[in-house]
């Protein structure tokens, strides 16, 4: 084989490597559409899903309850405590609270808590507060805390 050959043969080999690059790339650009024009089919406007205040859950036609949180009356209607007055409350039982679960922070005897009706727990006020705003469900056990509506009166 001489120089000439050998050179053409590298040169056929290179292109056919080029060509193959090529349409790989060209592939991966028409399966990233493929798959970006199919998710876009699949998200609604926001405007349609139902917003309620009952929790989150999936509903029937396949529509979504997107969970608001609670709002700032509810909040205030949950009794406040300091850590003090607590501690003295819950001295000699093994189930009393020494830190946040939210922020993992112990409490301070001068610290305000949020007492959770429903559940019992207590957490920092602010910590809870963020938590209550956008959630309406206990931090810790899930437990709802939605106000239930009232019966209406068939009178």
């Amino acid at each position: 084989m001489n120089s000439s050959t050998d050179y053409n043969h590298r040169v056929h080999v290179s292109s056919a490597y080029d060509t193959g690059m090529a349409f790989g790339v060209l592939i991966l650009i028409l399966i990233v559409a493929l798959v970006a024009y199919s998710c876009s089919c699949c998200v609604q406007e926001p405007s349609t899903y139902p917003i309620t205040n009952q929790g989150s859950s999936v509903a029937d036609r396949g529509s979504v309850v997107i969970d608001i949180g609670l709002n700032e009356a509810t909040l205030a209607s949950y009794s406040k405590v300091l850590y003090s007055q607590a501690k003295l409350q819950h001295e000699g039982n093994d189930s009393q609270p020494f830190g946040c679960s939210i922020c993992l922070g112990d409490y301070e005897d001068n610290e305000m808590l949020r007492f959770l009706p429903d559940c019992g727990h207590v957490f920092h006020l602010k910590c809870v507060d963020c938590w209550l705003k956008q959630h309406s469900t206990c931090p810790m056990c899930r437990s709802s805390l939605a106000p239930t509506p009232l019966p209406e009166s068939s009178c």
